[in-house]
């Protein structure tokens, strides 16, 4: 796929949403193309994280898995979605497996290009930080929420 392709997709992920348009061509040039069959892995759980990727076609399942438990479907995310790109800038271990449901086509964004674009663009991830804040405080609300409503369960039993 054509740089000027690429950027229009990685214009429409909202991490990206606050850049300029020299910044999405560079970032547009550093991903490479590729696609993914129906169940086949993107990322998993414990790995760790060198790529990110951001959703061109189909969708793709995040899912969370416990020892000897089946995975717990998290969330399904479609065109324009990024996954990974938290685990790419760190390296951490994944927090969640990514699996094609249908055909995928993505685009691929390792941790070396990330990290090279980062230092010689300081204005690419000041542009990211309020999205990944965002994302954080989102997440945080949503773990308070269930522990709430499992302390609530667990009450309600004992009662």
């Amino acid at each position: 796929m054509h740089w000027k392709v690429r950027q229009q997709f990685i214009s429409r992920a909202d991490i990206f949403s606050n850049l300029g348009a020299k910044d999405l061509k560079v970032l547009a040039k550093s991903c490479t193309d590729a696609t993914y069959l129906d169940g086949d892995v993107l990322c998993r759980q414990g790995e760790r994280g060198i790529t990110a990727y951001i959703i061109v076609s189909g969708s793709v399942r995040v899912e969370t898995e416990r020892d000897g438990e089946s995975p717990i479907v998290v969330a399904e995310l479609g065109q324009g979605a990024m996954v990974g790109e938290l685990s790419v800038i760190d390296g951490a271990e994944r927090v969640a497996t990514v699996r094609a449901v249908g055909e995928v086509e993505a685009l691929v964004l390792t941790q070396w290009s990330m990290l090279a674009l980062l230092k010689s663009r300081p204005s690419i991830a000041v542009a990211m930080l309020p999205i990944v804040v965002q994302r954080f405080r989102e997440t945080t609300r949503e773990l308070w929420r269930r522990d709430r409503e499992s302390a609530s369960g667990r009450r309600s039993r004992y009662q």
